[in-house]
């Protein structure tokens, strides 16, 4: 039964927006019909049961006077008269008149209720009583008169209930043809008028499915929608400008690597072809051996730097960090680059104190990545500056050197993967990957690299690590 259940709710939140309106709409039009049928009914027959109950007082009332008026008198024609205009003429009613001897003095030719259901009371009751043969209703009343002095004459009275339950019945009938063909009006107009209201989305749809791969720049939030339509158009617009800007950067990204891994394979077929062209020396299959292996580690080495920027992008979740000490790491970077730096005639320096919580491998490439991008560009008599500060809620690790700096046209892009600043001065090893290691692994620590340069002057790396990941 759950499951039944279940699976019907399931269904109905699956369904269609028009159909899912349309059912809402007709159960709260049916609960509000049927909530305002059943106190109109209520009302009315609760008015109904008072009118009939006042006139059936009414009524017993008069006969009472009459009974006490005639029951000195033997006159037919007096009785006749007046039983003709008090009871007869209202055929709901039915008496029964016993004279102060008990005997029974008159009886209207409707009044069938026996006697032992008439229970007397002081004062009068007007109880309700259903015949159990005929299922008629009857409100009845039983009533001594006091003629005389030691006489008193008994009144049974009914009042038949069947007129009213009648017009009662044809009202719940009327009320119930009502509140069906509401409900079947109120599912027509709701279907209409939410289908109506739907058509902005289903345009907005039929717009997005023309959207595709070589149509991304297309936006669909510049027409007049209504505001709630307007507002999804507005996202679904900003969804595309930036799924736009990342197929435009894979797509470059995509022919970066094309480009980049070209040249190397394009180097070894080359060699290998030459050299098989005829036979040769040994020591020059030696040389066309060492041409294929120094472009094979060349290609090796941007594959490897590929997937790890492809796991450095996915393991901010995942990354496991440790208290590190700035000053040992920055002692560790200047015994890497010690050696090479004596042999450019660049000092290198560091001013550290303080700690930082971080990924000890990662940092550690960030830094040696930022340090040898430095040494290569930093002439001699140079040097280079790892500093430390605690700077709000950051702390801050910058790398700076007193190199030839960057024109300002570059820095934008030089975050970018593949992205030269110095073409024509760039070696084969900088394949233009290492700042964008530098940013993915601040990025996977959540924090930022910023970057000041001045042409001639130099450029500062900075590295921020927010307050909360740090001690």
């Amino acid at each position: 039964m759950s499951l039944e259940l279940g699976s019907r709710f399931i269904s109905l939140r699956t369904s269609s927006l028009q159909a899912r309106l349309a059912f809402s709409f007709a159960v709260i039009t049916t609960l509000i019909v049927l909530s305002t049928s059943i106190l109109l009914y209520s009302e009315l027959k609760n008015q109904l049961r008072i009118e009939d109950k006042a006139e059936f007082i009414e009524s017993t009332t008069f006969i009472g006077k009459a009974v006490k008026t005639l029951s000195n008198t033997t006159n037919s024609e007096s009785w006749q008269l007046i039983w003709e205009y008090a009871v007869n003429a209202h055929g709901r009613l039915g008496v029964r008149v016993f004279s102060t001897n008990k005997e029974l003095y008159l009886s209207t030719p409707n009044m069938s209720i026996p006697p032992e259901v008439f229970a007397q009371s002081t004062p009068a009751t007007y109880d309700v009583w259903i015949d159990p043969k005929s299922g008629i209703e009857y409100r009845v009343t039983s009533f001594r008169i006091n003629t005389s002095p030691g006489h008193s004459w008994r009144v049974d009275a009914a009042y038949d209930l069947s007129p009213t339950n009648k017009l009662l019945s044809e009202y719940r009938w009327n009320l119930a043809m009502v509140l069906v063909a509401g409900i079947l009006l109120s599912v027509g107009i709701s279907w209409f008028v939410s289908g109506y209201g739907l058509r902005p989305l289903h345009h907005v749809t039929s717009l997005m499915r023309g959207i595709s791969s070589e149509h991304l720049s297309e936006r669909i939030g510049e027409q007049p929608w209504p505001r709630e339509v307007a507002s999804l158009a507005s996202s679904f617009d900003a969804m595309l400008e930036r799924l736009e800007k990342a197929f435009i950067v894979l797509s470059q990204f995509s022919a970066d690597i094309a480009h980049e891994m070209r040249t190397p394979v394009s180097n070894m077929l080359s060699a290998a072809s030459v050299t098989l062209n005829r036979d040769r020396e040994p020591s020059e299959y030696k040389q066309t051996l060492e041409t294929i292996e120094s472009e094979a580690t060349h290609l090796s080495k941007l594959i490897e730097n590929m997937l790890f920027l492809a796991r450095t992008e996915h393991m901010k979740d995942t990354l496991h960090v440790e208290v590190c000490s700035i000053e040992e790491e920055f002692e560790f970077q200047k015994m890497l680059l010690e050696s090479l730096a004596e042999e450019h005639d660049v000092e290198i320096r560091y001013e550290a104190s303080g700690t930082v919580i971080a990924n000890r491998d990662l940092l550690r490439r960030a830094l040696m990545n930022l340090g040898s991008n430095a040494l290569r560009f930093t002439p001699q008599g140079g040097h280079i500056v790892f500093a430390s500060e605690r700077a709000g809620d950051f702390v801050k690790i910058l790398v700076t050197d007193t190199g030839a700096g960057i024109e300002e046209k570059h820095l934008p892009h030089i975050f970018t993967r593949f992205y030269r600043a110095d073409t024509a001065r760039s070696d084969r090893s900088n394949a233009g990957l290492g700042l964008a290691f530098v940013q993915t692994i601040m990025t996977a620590h959540g924090g930022n690299v910023t970057v000041e340069s001045k042409v001639g002057k130099g450029t500062t790396f900075t590295l921020l690590f927010p307050i909360l990941t740090t001690l």
